[in-house]
């Protein structure tokens, strides 16, 4: 096996999205349970008052990281096959400022 799943006709396409959508639906599952889509718990962060939900979420970024790394040192992952989406800062930017005003008009 020389991952990624769909590419390399592991999974179907359609199998692919299905579990996407099951990995998505767990994560978030599982986020929520630890309190994570908490409006409070979120908004400490702004203020600078609890950082469970940033530790957390930098913890999985680089465990998925180094997990994809170690899978392409040892040759379990083809790291050419996998889609690397362009960054665009500038849209980033305003979507974070929406969701900042957001949060400041809903009062949290």
């Amino acid at each position: 096996m020389n991952g990624p799943l769909v590419p390399n006709e592991i999974l179907t396409p359609e199998m692919g999205l299905a579990f996407a959508l099951i990995a998505g639906l767990l994560f978030g599952f599982f986020l929520e349970r630890a309190g994570f889509g908490s409006a409070r718990k979120l908004t400490a962060i702004f203020y600078l008052q609890d950082f469970a939900v940033l530790k957390v979420m930098f913890t999985a970024v680089v465990v998925g990281a180094v997990g994809l790394l170690l899978l392409g040192g040892a040759e379990l992952l083809d790291s050419d096959l996998l889609a690397i989406p362009p960054t665009y800062l500038w849209p980033q930017a305003v979507g974070g400022l929406l969701i900042g005003l957001g949060f400041v008009l809903g009062g949290y």
